[in-house]
Protein backbone atom coordinates (compact mmCIF):
# COMPACT_ATOMS: atom_id res chain seq x y z
CA UNK A 1 0.00 0.00 0.00
CA UNK A 2 0.95 3.82 -1.15
CA UNK A 3 -0.24 6.20 1.26
CA UNK A 4 0.69 10.27 0.77
CA UNK A 5 0.29 13.10 3.33
CA UNK A 6 -0.20 16.70 3.06
CA UNK A 7 1.56 18.94 5.10
CA UNK A 8 1.60 22.67 5.84
CA UNK A 9 3.79 24.21 8.27
CA UNK A 10 5.42 27.64 9.44
CA UNK A 11 8.99 28.06 9.63
CA UNK A 12 12.12 26.72 8.84
CA UNK A 13 11.86 23.66 5.79
CA UNK A 14 15.14 22.79 7.05
CA UNK A 15 13.60 22.08 10.23
CA UNK A 16 10.85 20.27 8.89
CA UNK A 17 12.75 18.01 6.76
CA UNK A 18 15.28 16.60 9.23
CA UNK A 19 12.27 15.81 11.65
CA UNK A 20 9.96 13.77 9.45
CA UNK A 21 12.94 12.39 7.61
CA UNK A 22 13.98 11.12 11.15
CA UNK A 23 9.85 9.90 11.80
CA UNK A 24 10.54 8.09 8.32
CA UNK A 25 13.45 6.58 8.96
CA UNK A 26 12.61 5.25 12.46
CA UNK A 27 9.26 3.72 10.64
CA UNK A 28 11.31 1.92 7.95
CA UNK A 29 13.69 0.61 10.40
CA UNK A 30 10.98 -0.87 12.57
CA UNK A 31 9.55 -2.32 9.40
CA UNK A 32 6.18 -0.46 9.42
CA UNK A 33 7.24 0.72 5.78
CA UNK A 34 9.31 0.03 3.57
CA UNK A 35 10.38 3.00 1.92
CA UNK A 36 9.50 6.59 1.82
CA UNK A 37 10.07 10.40 0.33
CA UNK A 38 9.54 13.57 1.33
CA UNK A 39 9.43 16.65 -1.13
CA UNK A 40 9.35 20.02 0.23
CA UNK A 41 8.54 23.01 -1.44
CA UNK A 42 11.47 24.00 -3.57
CA UNK A 43 13.35 27.93 -2.16
CA UNK A 44 15.73 30.30 -3.04
CA UNK A 45 16.94 30.10 -7.28
CA UNK A 46 15.18 26.63 -7.83
CA UNK A 47 11.89 28.13 -6.85
CA UNK A 48 12.13 31.34 -8.53
CA UNK A 49 12.49 30.06 -12.01
CA UNK A 50 9.48 27.84 -11.46
CA UNK A 51 7.41 30.38 -9.40
CA UNK A 52 4.45 30.41 -11.78
CA UNK A 53 3.81 26.24 -10.77
CA UNK A 54 3.87 27.28 -7.29
CA UNK A 55 -0.36 27.61 -6.85
CA UNK A 56 -0.75 24.83 -4.05
CA UNK A 57 -1.08 26.97 -0.91
CA UNK A 58 -2.91 24.38 1.06
CA UNK A 59 0.13 22.39 1.62
CA UNK A 60 3.92 22.92 1.75
CA UNK A 61 5.03 19.49 1.76
CA UNK A 62 4.13 15.52 0.47
CA UNK A 63 5.10 12.92 2.64
CA UNK A 64 4.81 9.32 0.73
CA UNK A 65 5.34 5.94 2.40
CA UNK A 66 5.80 2.65 0.32
CA UNK A 67 4.87 -1.01 1.47
CA UNK A 68 2.34 -0.38 4.82
CA UNK A 69 0.24 -3.00 6.04
CA UNK A 70 -2.18 -0.62 6.60
CA UNK A 71 -3.03 2.81 7.08
CA UNK A 72 -2.49 2.91 10.43
CA UNK A 73 1.46 3.48 10.72
CA UNK A 74 1.04 6.84 7.97
CA UNK A 75 -1.99 8.04 10.08
CA UNK A 76 0.42 7.59 13.33
CA UNK A 77 2.99 9.78 12.10
CA UNK A 78 3.72 12.93 14.50
CA UNK A 79 4.61 15.65 12.76
CA UNK A 80 6.58 18.78 14.04
CA UNK A 81 4.34 21.27 16.30
CA UNK A 82 4.92 23.95 13.33
CA UNK A 83 2.77 22.13 10.95
CA UNK A 84 -0.40 20.28 10.51
CA UNK A 85 -1.88 17.29 8.79
CA UNK A 86 -3.75 18.45 5.69
CA UNK A 87 -4.46 15.47 3.56
CA UNK A 88 -4.09 11.54 4.03
CA UNK A 89 -4.72 9.64 0.54
CA UNK A 90 -4.29 5.78 -0.29
CA UNK A 91 -2.96 5.52 -3.99
CA UNK A 92 -2.43 3.64 -7.01
CA UNK A 93 0.65 4.24 -7.91
CA UNK A 94 1.45 3.93 -12.03
CA UNK A 95 5.15 4.69 -12.66
CA UNK A 96 5.32 5.91 -16.28
CA UNK A 97 8.97 6.71 -16.50
CA UNK A 98 11.41 5.54 -13.50
CA UNK A 99 14.55 6.98 -13.13
CA UNK A 100 18.22 5.40 -12.01
CA UNK A 101 19.09 6.10 -8.56
CA UNK A 102 23.06 7.42 -8.66
CA UNK A 103 23.32 9.77 -5.68
CA UNK A 104 23.59 8.50 -1.52
CA UNK A 105 20.89 8.03 0.88
CA UNK A 106 20.86 11.21 3.01
CA UNK A 107 21.74 13.40 0.12
CA UNK A 108 18.86 15.29 -1.39
CA UNK A 109 17.84 14.36 -4.76
CA UNK A 110 18.81 16.21 -7.89
CA UNK A 111 16.51 18.65 -9.87
CA UNK A 112 12.93 19.98 -9.11
CA UNK A 113 9.91 17.70 -9.29
CA UNK A 114 6.29 19.33 -9.21
CA UNK A 115 3.64 17.50 -7.46
CA UNK A 116 0.17 18.34 -9.46
CA UNK A 117 -2.59 18.17 -6.86
CA UNK A 118 -5.76 17.16 -9.92
CA UNK A 119 -9.63 17.44 -9.90
CA UNK A 120 -11.62 15.18 -12.13
CA UNK A 121 -13.88 16.92 -14.84
CA UNK A 122 -17.25 16.19 -12.89
CA UNK A 123 -18.62 14.26 -15.95
CA UNK A 124 -16.32 11.55 -15.33
CA UNK A 125 -16.49 8.53 -13.19
CA UNK A 126 -13.51 8.29 -11.14
CA UNK A 127 -12.44 4.69 -13.58
CA UNK A 128 -12.93 6.92 -16.44
CA UNK A 129 -10.76 9.53 -15.41
CA UNK A 130 -7.96 7.64 -14.12
CA UNK A 131 -8.46 5.23 -17.37
CA UNK A 132 -7.64 7.93 -19.15
CA UNK A 133 -5.09 9.44 -17.09
CA UNK A 134 -3.05 6.34 -17.17
CA UNK A 135 -3.74 4.72 -21.03
CA UNK A 136 -3.62 8.29 -23.14
CA UNK A 137 -2.25 10.94 -20.98
CA UNK A 138 0.26 9.41 -19.90
CA UNK A 139 2.11 8.04 -23.13
CA UNK A 140 1.38 11.20 -24.76
CA UNK A 141 3.31 12.95 -21.77
CA UNK A 142 6.18 10.68 -22.35
CA UNK A 143 5.94 11.56 -26.07
CA UNK A 144 6.07 15.16 -25.69
CA UNK A 145 7.13 16.60 -22.75
CA UNK A 146 11.01 15.58 -23.14
CA UNK A 147 12.30 17.15 -19.86
CA UNK A 148 10.51 14.50 -17.54
CA UNK A 149 13.05 12.46 -15.78
CA UNK A 150 10.50 10.60 -13.25
CA UNK A 151 6.78 10.54 -14.08
CA UNK A 152 4.50 9.13 -11.71
CA UNK A 153 1.20 9.12 -11.38
CA UNK A 154 -1.06 8.67 -7.91
CA UNK A 155 -4.41 7.73 -8.79
CA UNK A 156 -6.61 8.39 -5.32
CA UNK A 157 -8.25 4.74 -4.14
CA UNK A 158 -9.85 6.55 -0.33
CA UNK A 159 -9.37 9.66 1.55
CA UNK A 160 -8.45 9.01 4.70
CA UNK A 161 -9.49 11.88 6.90
CA UNK A 162 -12.60 13.95 6.43
CA UNK A 163 -10.78 17.25 6.45
CA UNK A 164 -8.09 15.80 2.91
CA UNK A 165 -9.08 17.76 0.20
CA UNK A 166 -10.75 15.81 -2.57
CA UNK A 167 -8.17 15.46 -5.13
CA UNK A 168 -8.99 12.63 -7.72
CA UNK A 169 -4.46 12.29 -8.70
CA UNK A 170 -1.40 13.70 -7.08
CA UNK A 171 1.66 13.59 -9.87
CA UNK A 172 4.56 14.06 -9.84
CA UNK A 173 7.08 15.59 -12.75
CA UNK A 174 10.33 15.21 -11.73
CA UNK A 175 13.25 17.52 -14.09
CA UNK A 176 16.57 16.89 -14.02
CA UNK A 177 17.06 21.14 -13.29
CA UNK A 178 14.86 24.24 -12.74
CA UNK A 179 16.19 25.18 -16.12
CA UNK A 180 14.43 21.74 -17.23
CA UNK A 181 10.74 22.61 -16.21
CA UNK A 182 10.95 25.53 -18.63
CA UNK A 183 13.19 24.34 -21.37
CA UNK A 184 11.33 20.79 -21.39
CA UNK A 185 8.06 21.07 -20.61
CA UNK A 186 6.87 20.66 -24.03
CA UNK A 187 8.60 19.50 -27.26
CA UNK A 188 7.23 21.99 -29.02
CA UNK A 189 3.94 24.79 -29.65
CA UNK A 190 2.08 21.44 -31.20
CA UNK A 191 3.15 19.25 -28.35
CA UNK A 192 1.55 22.11 -25.98
CA UNK A 193 -1.05 22.11 -27.40
CA UNK A 194 -1.69 18.66 -27.79
CA UNK A 195 -0.84 18.26 -23.65
CA UNK A 196 -3.44 21.32 -23.07
CA UNK A 197 -6.13 19.53 -25.45
CA UNK A 198 -5.74 16.54 -23.95
CA UNK A 199 -5.75 17.92 -19.98
CA UNK A 200 -9.22 19.21 -20.69
CA UNK A 201 -10.73 15.35 -21.64
CA UNK A 202 -10.06 14.38 -17.97
CA UNK A 203 -9.23 17.20 -15.75
CA UNK A 204 -10.41 20.38 -14.34
CA UNK A 205 -8.44 23.27 -14.62
CA UNK A 206 -9.98 25.54 -11.78
CA UNK A 207 -9.01 23.69 -8.72
CA UNK A 208 -6.27 21.98 -9.80
CA UNK A 209 -2.63 23.11 -7.87
CA UNK A 210 0.92 22.33 -8.57
CA UNK A 211 3.42 22.59 -5.76
CA UNK A 212 7.19 22.71 -7.02
CA UNK A 213 9.38 20.57 -4.51
CA UNK A 214 12.99 19.13 -3.24
CA UNK A 215 12.91 15.67 -3.23
CA UNK A 216 14.73 13.48 0.39
CA UNK A 217 14.59 9.62 -0.13
CA UNK A 218 14.45 7.33 2.73
CA UNK A 219 16.77 5.15 3.22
Amino acid sequence: MKVLLTVSFEGDPEALTNAVLAEVSDLVARGDASRGALDVRATGGELDAVRDLDTEHGASAMLSLWGLESAAAALGIRLPDASRLVGVYQVDEVVQRDYDRTWPTGEVSPGVKIVCFVKRRPDLSRDAYSTHWRERHGPLALARQPGFWHYVQNHVVDRLTDETPDFDGIGELHFRNAAAVQDGMFDSEEGARLIWEDTERFMRHDGSTTLPTKEHLVP
